[in-house]
């Protein structure tokens, strides 16, 4: 789930990793009164990456289904979130490695973000094994 600048910080992260087996997948839901429809074409086009898919949430279905931002304390280690969300799940990165269902680092806001998950990227890709052909 991200903003504007959010969805610009992914972008550049993904211009950097060149790690094949990446997948982006981009949320985009309403969350300031301003968010009443879907994002526009040019603001799709801010992250260009074919390893990127994008999607409207307008019923925030996703941060429903992850439990919301209270499933994601402070406390633990690989959160590094900055700010309130209030109920919603938005401007948001989660990294989860290749077979797990647990996150290895989730954070917000996003474009605060972008070289710690420039980082995490690394380290998920420097544990991947690849098959030779």
């Amino acid at each position: 789930m991200t903003c504007l600048r959010g969805a610009s910080a992914i972008q550049s992260v993904l211009e950097q990793v060149h790690d094949t087996g990446l997948r982006a997948f981009i949320v985009w839901e309403p969350v300031l009164p301003t968010d009443w429809a879907a994002p526009s074409s040019s603001t799709l086009s801010r992250v260009r990456d074919p390893r990127a898919m994008q999607f409207w949430d307008r019923g925030h279905l996703l941060s429903k289904a992850l439990g919301g931002p209270e499933r994601f304390p402070r406390s633990d280690p690989v959160n590094r979130i900055q700010f309130n969300m209030h109920g919603v799940i938005w401007d948001f990165v989660a990294i989860f490695p290749p077979g797990t269902d647990r996150p290895s680092f989730t954070g917000a806001p996003v474009v605060s973000l972008a070289d710690d998950v420039h980082r995490e990227l690394e380290h998920v890709a420097g544990l991947i094994t690849l098959p030779t052909r």
